[in-house]
């Protein structure tokens, strides 16, 4: 996904001025020196002036989880262009560069973020950036916040604001739909690099041991495939589902594959490959474009071929959602500084028929669902 290193905006209502007739201009002239004199009670709109907030954006471009990071920068991008070509009380600054492979250089870019650019959010950052940047004392003393991570990690920090369910939901959630499916024997397989905290009660809910994935694959597949599971769950990254999906494929098992939110869907089919037959599922932390009812899913489809003429994604709507959130929840923000910009992000905002509550917590979100994504 083609990005710049800043958002450009274009000043707003440029043509109309230029054309105002004489009478008119001089109206204006009026209506603008009014609205300087604070005084006068009636105007408050006037005598308010636009506030610009930067919003610092790290793309991992090189991880596990880039094609999800670059999708998730784009939905986000054309929900601050809108508001800023909706003129409203908040401009938003949206300041992206490209994340350092090394967390701890990439720390250094967050801290120069906000030293040099003046940024007060860090909006996006994945797995691989995110426990840097919420350990930082250097970003938390400067008071900057992390707002809507493409993660599903459970850190607890007070500078970080998730508008998303974490990965033991998301488990929880597909070991629940999938039984609600009528199927009763699943596999679990876990990454070395995938913590599951309550993985006993999973392992009990599953009736199964958890079956680590080591090396290509092929242990944990001939493992699985002995049991003849009607579904696996592959807690782990694109590469890790991708690469148990053919090892299974090559054992004879092409049941329900189901991954997480940390797997990107198109990376995963190439990998697959076009003669994999097995059913694609993974779990969705936001709706999807297929749920074209919402208010939310409609305003991003026609957003984003309205900015980008691309088609929507999980991911996209996801970094819709979070950025959408984030617009919304600034202007309430009395003030500035941390402690105002906190209190003005502990709120319940709904995004369009979708609502994110940060009033017992900062997790906004506990929403997952599973969607199939066919193999191609």
């Amino acid at each position: 996904m083609p990005t710049s290193d800043q958002t450009s905006f274009p000043a707003p209502y440029l043509s109309l001025r230029a054309q105002l007739p004489g009478p008119a201009r001089q109206r204006r002239r009026l209506l603008a020196a009014a609205g300087m004199a604070l005084t006068l009670p009636g105007w408050p709109a006037l005598a308010q002036a636009r506030r610009s907030v930067v919003v610092g954006h790290l793309l991992d471009r090189t991880g596990a989880q880039a094609d999800l990071a670059r999708d998730y920068l784009a939905g986000a991008k054309v929900m601050f262009d809108a508001v800023n070509a909706a003129n409203g009380p908040v401009r938003i600054l949206h300041v992206v560069r490209d994340a350092d492979p090394d967390p701890r250089r990439a720390l250094a870019q967050a801290v120069s973020l906000a030293d040099t650019e003046h940024a007060e959010l860090l909006f996006g950052p994945g797995d691989r950036l995110l426990p840097a940047l919420a350990a930082s004392t250097e970003l938390s003393r400067r008071g900057v916040q992390i707002v809507a991570p493409w993660s599903g990690l459970a850190l607890a920090a007070d500078n970080v604001w998730f508008t998303r369910a974490d990965y033991q939901t998301e488990l929880d959630a597909a070991v629940q739909q999938l039984r609600s499916y009528g199927l009763t024997s699943i596999a679990l397989a876990l990454a070395p690099d995938f913590a599951a905290p309550s993985l006993a009660r999973l392992e009990a809910q599953t009736g199964t041991r958890a079956v680590p994935l080591e090396g290509n694959g092929e242990a944990a597949a001939r493992r699985i495939a002995a049991t003849r599971p009607g579904a696996v769950i592959v807690a782990g990254d694109t590469l890790a589902y991708a690469g148990l999906g053919r090892a299974l494929a090559a054992q004879g098992w092409y049941g329900f594959l189901v991954g997480l939110s940390s797997v990107s869907a198109t990376a995963a089919r190439e990998i697959l490959g076009s003669g994999y037959n097995g059913g694609m599922v993974l779990t969705q932390v936001a709706p999807g474009p297929q749920q074209a009812t919402l208010r939310v899913v409609k305003e991003h489809v026609a957003r984003m071929k309205q900015y980008l003429d691309e088609p929507p994604s999980a991911a996209t709507l996801a970094g819709y959602i979070g950025a959408a959130w984030l617009a919304r929840a600034l202007p309430g923000a009395r003030g500035s500084g941390p402690a105002e910009l906190r209190r003005a992000l502990q709120g319940r905002v709904d995004v369009g028929d979708f609502t994110l509550d940060f009033t017992h917590g900062q997790r906004g979100s506990q929403y997952v669902t599973l969607a199939v994504s066919g193999a191609r």
